[in-house]
């Protein structure tokens, strides 16, 4: 796919095409932009959600790296019954981890494989770092920066 609009309007272009990736995932009910802390995350209809931060750009040659942190989240559930396996415990943490690794996972081999944009590169291994019962209501998932590369064509003249 033609990558026609660049330079500035890339971080247009980065961020809705994540969206996009994001949000048709089955194990993604919505996507926010900004800081995690900035949302509301009391409302339970939302998750299981993926957030995408813009945290900064490098200005290359002939490129832009934006640096972007994801974090997919889901509200773990404890159950009131005894455990029954001492390793899962009685709550859907090690469910939620998997699936939301599912989420990024996909993301990045898509990005990887060119198949959101042929321009597209990312800098790295990306690594994902998990989040356990965290914030007001136990969100778990996992929290993933990528750096990505898109070109730059804005004129130096």
């Amino acid at each position: 796919m033609a990558d026609n609009l660049r330079g500035v309007q890339s971080l247009y272009r980065v961020i809705d095409s994540l969206k996009t990736e994001l949000i048709n995932n089955d194990f993604c009910n919505s996507v926010t932009v900004g800081e995690l802390t900035e949302l509301d995350l009391q409302k339970q209809t939302v998750f299981p959600l993926a957030n995408i931060t813009v945290n900064s750009v490098t200005h290359n040659m002939n490129s832009l790296t934006f640096d972007v942190t994801i974090t997919n989240v889901d509200i773990v559930e404890i159950s009131k019954d005894d455990a029954e396996n001492l390793i899962y415990n009685n709550d859907n943490l090690i469910y939620i981890w998997s699936n939301q690794l599912f989420v990024i996972n996909k993301l990045v081999s898509r990005i990887k494989a060119s198949k959101i944009y042929e321009t597209w590169e990312i800098l790295n291994d990306p690594q994902s770092e998990f989040i356990n019962k965290e914030f007001e209501n136990m969100l778990a998932g996992c929290q993933t920066t990528l750096n990505i590369t898109v070109p730059n064509d804005i004129s130096t003249c």
